[in-house]
């Protein structure tokens, strides 16, 4: 008998990090991230995000009598006066398909939604907001929302030793930063509870 009833998985996907979290009936379980850069080229990206969520999928899927999977949707701009070059365009498209590709195998919707919306229902605010660790102010949000869950721990990063300059900040001796692109995850997950089911679009 399936533990759960339904089960969200939301994706934050990109070929830098991307990442993933699961909502089970209503409640936060867990939030990782696939850290895809340091491979050669996105066809190999695609790959590994691929065995990522096939190895994700048959751990989840017999816990739930029904999984979804929620991603964001491709943006067309980068912000109010630019636009994203079509070789972004179709890579994204590449990646998302991706996802859509793998879960089909196993019978699992896929939906998209856009960034706005997604943070506006789920962490309460869509704006920038400016912060004292470093986070992009339009990350900070969601960020805080995660951490006000209780899963802080499941998105801090240890970079001590490393170069890394840019978004980190000292605790108790340690260089830290936040994984923002897991935070995404969580927030996207938990639309399939707390959002408008008419702002999601169905990935075919």
């Amino acid at each position: 008998m399936a533990k759960y009833k339904q089960i969200y998985i939301g994706v934050d996907q990109s070929y830098q990090n991307t990442g993933i979290s699961i909502v089970a009936d209503g409640k936060l379980l867990d939030i990782k991230s696939v850290h895809l850069d340091k491979y050669k080229n996105n066809s190999e990206r695609r790959g590994v995000l691929r065995l990522k969520l096939e190895h994700l999928i048959n751990v989840v899927a017999p816990k739930a009598e029904k999984v979804t999977c929620i991603c964001e949707k491709a943006r067309l701009h980068g912000g109010p006066t630019s636009f994203i070059n079509i070789d972004a365009i179709k890579a994204m498209g590449a990646l998302t398909a991706t996802i859509v590709d793998v879960c089909a195998q196993y019978d699992i919707d896929v939906y998209s939604v856009d960034t706005r919306c997604w943070k506006s229902q789920v962490v309460g605010t869509s704006k920038p907001q400016a912060n004292k660790y470093g986070v992009p102010e339009e990350k900070w949000p969601t960020v805080r929302w995660v951490c006000r869950q209780g899963f802080e721990n499941k998105i801090l990063i240890d970079v001590s030793g490393s170069r890394k300059t840019k978004g980190t900040f000292v605790r108790d001796g340690k260089k830290l930063m936040y994984n923002n692109d897991a935070a995404d995850s969580a927030g996207i997950a938990m639309f399939g509870v707390l959002g408008d089911p008419d702002k999601l679009q169905i990935e075919r």
